[in-house]
């Protein structure tokens, strides 16, 4: 099971979504620690591979959780919707 760590930006933003998107984005963290380097588990997941180190689960219909992988690490990085990691991942290729 790989170490994830919960990142400022994350916890800041949990602490403004609704009890239960909160909840889900929780569950979604765990399921990823547990599963994270077995791909036929990701599979399940919904876990998808944005860009070199990055990737994004769903926690709900609208938002997504995004990870990125640091060595031994898995750092939650941030609760966003489609549109929110798709310009977080333009700024991330300059």
């Amino acid at each position: 099971m790989i170490t994830v760590l919960l990142s400022e930006r994350i916890r800041r933003t949990a602490d403004t979504l609704p009890g239960d998107v909160r909840e889900r984005v929780c569950q979604s963290i765990a399921e990823v620690a547990a599963a994270f380097g077995d791909p036929h588990k990701h599979r399940g997941l919904g876990l998808r591979k944005l860009a070199r180190r990055s990737y994004e689960i769903r926690a709900q219909r609208q938002w997504r959780v995004v990870f990125v992988h640091e060595g031994e690490t898995l750092i939650a990085y941030d609760v966003m919707n489609h549109d929110q990691v798709s310009l977080w991942l333009r700024g991330q290729r300059k």
